[in-house]
C-alpha cells in the first residue's frame, strides 16, 4: 500500500511540474485536453488527481509556496555576509519565481471561492514577509543598510515598493519582455527592485552597491 502510495504521489508532482511547464509556454488559457496534448499524459491521468483546471493550478501554487520556503529555510549566512551574497540570494529567488510564473499570475487572479487556498496563501505571505525581514535585520548587522529602514514609517512603504517590484516584475515580462530571453533582461529587473534601499544603504552599502556590476555578477552566477 505505501509503495501504491509512493508511486502516486510521484505521479502526481509529475503532472504537475509538466503541466506547469506547459502553461509557462502557452499561457493560463488552455484547456485540460491541451495540457493533456502538451504533456503526452493522458486527460483521464491528469483528472484523476485535478478534476479541474483550478485544482491544478493550486496545486502548482502550492507546490511554488513549499520550494520557495524550503528555499528560504535552506540559506545560511556566512561569517561576513555580503552585498553580493544578498544580490545571489535575490536572484535565486527571481528563478524560482519564474519557474512558477503561470502559479503566480493565478495567485493575481484566484477567486476568493477558495477560501482554505486563499487562507494558505495569506498565510505563507506572512511567513516570507518574516524571511525577508531577516535579511533586511542581516544587512543591517553587517552594516550595508540603516537601521532607518526598519521604522515602521519608512518601512511600510519600502516593503510595499519589494513587494510589488520583487514579484510584478513577472507581469511586466509576460506582457512587455516576452519575445526576449529572460536572463537578457533579468538584470533590469533586478536593479529595479534593489534601487529601492538605496536611500537607506550606508557609506559601505552604497560603496559595494555602486561597485557591483550586476549583468556581469548575475552571468557569473549561472556559471
Amino acid at each position: 500500500m505505501n509503495i501504491y502510495q509512493r508511486k502516486g504521489e510521484r505521479s502526481r508532482e509529475n503532472i504537475i511540474l509538466q503541466a506547469s511547464d506547459v502553461l509557462n509556454t502557452y499561457g493560463s488559457s488552455i484547456t485540460l485536453d491541451e495540457i493533456a496534448k502538451y504533456t503526452e499524459i493522458s486527460k483521464s491521468k491528469i483528472t484523476n488527481h485535478f478534476s479541474t483546471k483550478e485544482n491544478l493550478f493550486i496545486a502548482i501554487t502550492e507546490l511554488y509556496i513549499k520550494d520557495i520556503q524550503n528555499y528560504f529555510d535552506s540559506i545560511t549566512f556566512s561569517n561576513h555576509f555580503t552585498w553580493k551574497e544578498y544580490i545571489s540570494i535575490l536572484s535565486d529567488i527571481m528563478d524560482l519565481q519564474f519557474k512558477y510564473r503561470s502559479a503566480i499570475m493565478f495567485i493575481w487572479t484566484a477567486s476568493f471561492k477558495y477560501e482554505a487556498f486563499m487562507n494558505e496563501l495569506n498565510e505563507s505571505f506572512k511567513i516570507r514577509k518574516k524571511s525577508m525581514i531577516a535579511l533586511f535585520e542581516k544587512l543591517i548587522e553587517e552594516f550595508y543598510l540603516s537601521p532607518a529602514v526598519m521604522e515602521e514609517k519608512n518601512f511600510k512603504i519600502f516593503y510595499h515598493q519589494h513587494a510589488v517590484l520583487g514579484v510584478h516584475w513577472i507581469n511586466t515580462y509576460l506582457v512587455f519582455d516576452y519575445a526576449q530571453n529572460y536572463y537578457d533582461v533579468k538584470p533590469t529587473y533586478l536593479a529595479g527592485t534593489t534601487a529601492i534601499y538605496k536611500p537607506y544603504l550606508t557609506e559601505k552599502g552604497l560603496r559595494e552597491f555602486e561597485a557591483l556590476n550586476l549583468e556581469k555578477y548575475l552571468k557569473e552566477l549561472r556559471k
